[in-house]
């Protein structure tokens, strides 16, 4: 089983592929029955394939995208993490057109691990200030 040091060297690693746009790396972070959730946006991928699709969706949407690891709890078992997220968006995401106008929110993600990897994740963030954001009004 790992230990909270591996757990956290783990998290450090994703963070690392997610800012690096480099999905592969990432894929190999997680279990190959992996649930990540968008909840915000009703995304849900599972699998490996899945992830694959989703990040490189993800990346041309927010092809400059950066994720700042702001505060994180650690088991051998579970994590919660509050990261502050930004980029442009050049294309469509569900419900928000795009307008190539840049975005700064803080997220907060709750995930397992299990065997060495990453499980599961469900990713929170404000909506309302993202779409302010892109509209021009102010937050």
């Amino acid at each position: 089983m790992a230990n909270n040091n591996d757990n956290e060297n783990l998290l450090r690693q994703l963070i690392e592929a997610e800012n690096s746009h480099d999905i592969e790396r990432l894929v190999l972070l997680l279990t190959d029955d992996v649930v990540i959730e968008n909840i915000p946006l009703g995304v849900v991928m599972k699998g490996k394939d899945a992830v694959r699709q989703g990040y490189s969706g993800f990346f041309k949407v927010t092809p400059d995208s950066k994720i700042e690891p702001k505060s994180w709890i650690i088991t051998d078992k579970l994590f919660a993490s509050e990261v502050i997220f930004t980029g442009t968006q050049k294309e469509d995401l569900p419900g928000l057109p795009a307008t190539g106008k840049s975005f700064y929110t803080r997220v907060c993600s709750f995930g397992e691990f299990e065997n060495g990897k990453i499980k599961g994740r469900r990713d929170y963030w404000d909506s309302a200030s993202m779409v302010k954001q892109q509209s021009g009004e102010s937050i």
